[in-house]
């Protein structure tokens, strides 16, 4: 029988347990959202298949205790930043798979819902904030501006239009086919103002830095949503000033805490992503590969052939 092992809780649910023993796959559950490397070098040997529902890092110490390791199926999509030891997997013939975008919608509605709630001061106005009454600026009277126009952008860009946004603008890399205004980042960071970066951490540490913050108009919002492509520092600075207002899915330093909420708000974890229907996806996509390869045939989501 061919042994599996599945990181974490989140994903794989009672259904896909049962369809992979009936592919004739023995589970075995790591519990943990954050596995040691000590803890998956013991729990990857003599494993034909790994799942990988957390947010462990799979390193080369890693790779080399697997001895029977087939595939890797990962329930994200940004499948080198947890699999830092890739290419050593790949140099043993071991597949890697990822879930693309299966958590483009969650993410969506999450910088939609973010971007509304500093519009309309919900954090000043509620239990949260100094204020019991004032006005605010409608989504009618607002540029919303896209940073990239991924499957997450171009589905926010969507979403801010069929509900009465004033203007959509995006900027990416790439030229895309799209019904909205393309802009040059440097116009659109200065004339939005709603500012959704959604660009993922392929555009680098720190894309988002002092320049780029500077150039944003007075009362702007911004919403991000990844780990690594924001300055903190420079973010820190601009809204200490008061001139810009922020919301962020991950956990501050201390220093961000001071802030008032209606200036900058953040979730304690990421939890953009983490939707049922979303995590839902993501496990039949990761079930499918892992049938699929170990049983010999094409699975459209292996990305290291």
């Amino acid at each position: 029988m061919k042994k599996l092992l599945i990181t974490d809780s989140m994903f794989i649910f009672p259904e896909h347990e049962k369809r992979l023993q009936e592919a004739g796959f023995e589970i075995e559950r790591l519990d943990k959202p954050e596995a040691t490397e000590a803890e998956l070098i013991e729990a990857i040997r003599g494993k034909d298949a790994y799942i990988l529902g957390g947010i462990e890092k799979v390193t080369a110490p890693v790779i080399a205790a697997a001895d029977k390791l087939k595939i890797i199926a990962l329930t994200g999509t940004v499948w080198q930043f947890f699999i830092p030891a890739w290419q050593e997997a790949t140099s043993k013939g071991i597949a890697i798979t990822n879930a693309p975008h299966a958590n483009a919608g969650a993410v969506s509605e999450w910088i939609l819902a973010t971007g509304l709630a500093m519009v309309r001061d919900l954090f000043a106005m509620g239990r949260t904030g100094p204020l019991s009454y004032g006005t605010t600026a409608g989504l009618d009277e607002l540029h919303v501006g896209i940073v990239g126009l991924g499957h997450v952008g171009e589905r926010v860009a969507t979403l801010y239009k069929a509900i009465g946004a004033k203007k959509v603008s995006y900027w990416n890399r790439t030229p895309k086919d799209a019904p909205f205004e393309k802009l040059e980042l440097d116009e659109l960071l200065r004339t939005a103002d709603i500012v959704c970066v959604c660009a993922s951490r392929d555009a680098g540490a720190n894309f988002v830095d002092a320049q780029k913050l500077a150039l944003l108009k007075d009362g702007a919002i911004i919403t991000c949503m990844d780990d690594e492509i924001m300055d903190d520092a420079a973010l820190l600075a601009e809204l200490q000033s008061g001139r810009i207002r922020a919301f962020l899915d991950r956990a501050m330093k201390p220093e961000f805490g001071e802030l008032p909420l209606h200036i900058f708000y953040n979730s304690n974890k990421n939890t953009a992503y983490n939707t049922h229907s979303a995590n839902k996806l993501a496990s039949d996509i990761a079930t499918e590969s892992v049938i699929n390869c170990l049983s010999g045939k094409e699975d459209k989501y292996i990305v290291n052939r």
